[in-house]
């Protein structure tokens, strides 16, 4: 979403006139992709193209000095994986964009043809090979998230909330103009993939929100809305907030768009655990994550039976469809693994592997927090719990749970316990104030 937007704001600056701006209408978007593969390769230590120099000489830095300080420098701004247990391919690093000029696009190792590219490549390719394994901007591991999130916000019917988020978007992915981004702007210009023209992406189009059957896509506005518009908040604070929110909402989007599909008309209610050791709690939540991956399976199969019934004689359709209706197949298990991964990889379960239940680690939790409550104000724990249930279905204390069927199963005094879990939570990353037994306020922010 934020490559998307970055791109918008690169196109609209170099062409205001035919370019829209950031979050206008339209029928397509129009952006100007920027890969970062070389600041990627310094951060990784990957050579520039097959059979390529050492990486120093590649991009003809002065000393070794100075490439083992970029290093350094790169390496730790990339974006850490939950889970992964090696250092990944360049174009499988991404660099956390604390400023605009580091945002970036997806990139991966192609074969590229001197004919057909730009004079800049076919120049860049020549002092190589005449076919040479190089960077090339596309979308390999992003997957259409970002667009989603983007389209929510461009398609925002409330006029003040949309021109607010688009004030305090394009406060994070315009130019910082700080040391660091202009750095990394410097490197970007030796990038061997770029765009000469904006990219007009018009798969947006295809993007449905299904807003009549989700709550999500308008929970996502909020929040974002909520996040950027905390001007007193740190730029790099309210971009980390971002980019635990939007993965949030669009998981918790596909949950709910999979048991609609089933036939539930009530959203689904999670159990946070704050606890430090196992209990009936804990087991509810292990095994309401389960179930709702087996939702999402089953929704899948579903559709899919349904998409072969209408395909009338069309085998290569009936084909398509015909594997996501097997058993535990490829194709079922990914849009399974997206949903328990994406939550795991934001702070929203326990672990990424193993027997996970929900929670929210720090940085998940100070998004929902700053996602939730609007900046400059303050709401009392018991109405924010109560406010986690109503819009999100959170529970994790016992008042909240007594509202709906958990009630019965699980123990009050389970609930009181984890209920001051989750308020020393709050307290440890300062955004709860104990002013009496009776009274604890909420913040948006730290103080």
């Amino acid at each position: 979403m934020l490559a998307i937007a970055r791109g918008v704001y690169l196109a609209h600056q170099e062409n205001p006139q035919k370019y829209a701006g950031l979050l206008d209408d339209g029928d397509r978007v129009a952006y100007k992709r920027t890969s970062h593969d070389l600041a990627r390769r310094i951060a990784t230590k990957s050579s520039i193209a097959e059979g390529d120099e050492e990486l120093g000489k590649a991009v003809e830095l002065d000393s070794p000095e100075t490439l083992e300080t970029l290093h350094a420098l790169f390496s730790s701004l990339l974006v850490d994986i939950p889970g992964r247990r090696r250092q990944p391919s360049w174009f499988g690093a991404h660099i956390y964009p604390f400023v605009g000029e580091l945002i970036h696009y997806d990139a991966v190792d192609r074969k590229l043809h001197q004919r057909g590219t730009s004079p800049k490549k076919r120049e860049q390719a020549s002092k190589l090979t005449a076919r040479i394994k190089a960077p090339s901007i596309e979308r390999y591991l992003f997957r259409d998230g970002g667009g989603w999130a983007y389209k929510a916000l461009r398609s925002d019917t409330n006029p003040d909330r949309k021109a607010a988020t688009q004030q305090g978007l394009g406060d994070l992915v315009q130019d910082s103009g700080t040391p660091l981004g202009n750095l990394a702007k410097a490197l970007s210009a030796h990038d061997f993939d770029y765009d000469e023209e904006p990219y007009e992406d018009d798969s947006e189009r295809d993007i449905d929100l299904y807003e009549d059957l989700s709550p999500w896509p308008a929970l996502l506005r909020n929040g974002v809305f909520n996040i950027v518009a905390r001007a007193t908040t740190p730029r790099a604070k309210r971009t980390e907030n971002l980019m635990h929110w939007v993965p949030y909402c669009l998981a918790r989007h596909q949950l709910h768009l999979a048991r609609r599909r089933l036939g539930f008309i009530d959203g689904e209610s999670i159990l946070l655990d704050f606890g430090n050791e196992a209990n009936p709690l804990r087991s509810e939540s292990q095994n309401s994550l389960a179930s709702f991956r087996n939702d999402i399976a089953n929704a899948i199969n579903i559709q899919a039976q349904e998409m072969i019934n209408k395909s009338e004689g069309d085998e290569a359709k009936k084909r398509r469809y015909e594997r996501f209706i097997k058993a535990n197949g490829k194709a079922v298990a990914s849009p399974q693994a997206f949903f328990s991964e994406t939550l795991a990889a934001v702070g929203a379960l326990n672990a990424t592997a193993g027997r996970r239940h929900f929670t929210m680690k720090p940085s998940m939790l100070e998004a929902l927090v700053s996602a939730t409550i609007p900046q400059g104000t303050e709401m009392e724990f018991d109405q924010f719990c109560a406010l986690l249930y109503r819009d999100y279905g959170l529970v994790a204390e016992n008042k909240v749970a007594a509202e709906g069927p958990l009630a019965h199963e699980i123990d009050s005094s389970i609930l009181v316990h984890n209920g001051k879990a989750f308020r020393e939570k709050l307290t440890a990353i300062n955004l709860l104030t104990q002013y009496s037994d009776a009274t604890s306020m909420v913040r948006g922010e730290p103080r």
